[in-house]
């Protein structure tokens, strides 16, 4: 038998963990999409294209979006409903172009500073087997990057970024509450969209009710990308529960 030399070890597959693991880049308020648009809660629903583009990032569509965000509740408890057509026109944007948008998840020299964030979703002890990660403060970064926000006690511009695989399962649920913008795309395609500057709103992936338009099946692994900003003060929350139980991270694109 001839000699094959050493034989290289199979490298075991990475274990998958209740844990998201976030890249978050930091902003100066100097920037043209932060801290420089009021809020607006109808608006947001559109902004980026509906399939995720070719280097894992959002496609920017539109400052405004396409179409009206629909919410239910009142500002403390708001959460999404549908997008539904225009039957007014706010007469603004609240991102200022592509060019400014694509700065948001790429780095930037001069521009941003990126930092890498874990964090472990834990039960929720309800008995329900759920697993949540819930911060009403959700400043990963204070006193880091460009520092704090200016007159502010906290760093409120950053956008947060966030790969993961996981197997689809039935009954499978991914709800998030916060605010800013924040979209979740899986297997490509967009299956949460709470884009734009609002108050917090929840919204709620039913992964068996979206199958179809997101193109997987039970037993299936599939990529999630998340995507989130903190453009405004002076809130920032960011809530998600889920039973999806273990996930597999996924490298970020630079």
């Amino acid at each position: 038998m001839p000699d094959l030399g050493p034989i290289e070890p199979v490298p075991e597959p990475e274990e998958c963990k209740s844990v998201l693991e976030l890249t978050i880049r930091d902003f100066t308020s100097m920037h043209p999409d932060f801290e420089a648009y009021r809020g607006i809660n109808d608006a947001g629903c559109g902004m980026v294209a509906a399939a995720i583009g070719p280097d894992t990032k959002p496609t920017f569509v539109s400052g405004l979006g396409t179409m009206k965000r629909v919410i239910a509740g009142d500002f403390s408890n708001a959460t999404f409903m549908a997008c539904a057509p225009w039957d007014w026109m706010p007469g603004l944007v609240v991102i200022t172009n592509q060019a400014s948008f694509d700065q948001w998840y790429r780095d930037v020299e001069g521009v941003n500073q990126t930092f890498t964030v874990p964090i472990t979703l834990t039960d929720v002890g309800d008995g329900s087997g759920n697993l949540s990660y819930d911060s009403k403060a959700f400043f990963p970064i204070d006193d880091m990057g460009f520092g704090n926000t200016e007159n502010q006690q906290h760093n409120f511009s950053f956008t947060t970024e966030g790969h993961v695989k996981f197997e689809y399962v039935k009954g499978q649920k991914f709800t998030f509450r916060g605010d800013d913008d924040l979209w979740i795309f899986v297997n490509g395609r967009l299956a949460l969209d709470l884009g734009g500057t609002h108050v917090p709103i929840s919204a709620t992936i039913d992964f068996d009710a979206q199958a179809a338009a997101l193109g997987i099946v039970p037993g299936g692994n599939y990529q999630m990308d998340i995507f989130h900003a903190e453009r405004h003060t002076s809130e920032s929350n960011f809530r998600v529960e889920t039973n999806i139980r273990c996930f597999e991270p996924v490298p970020v694109v630079r």
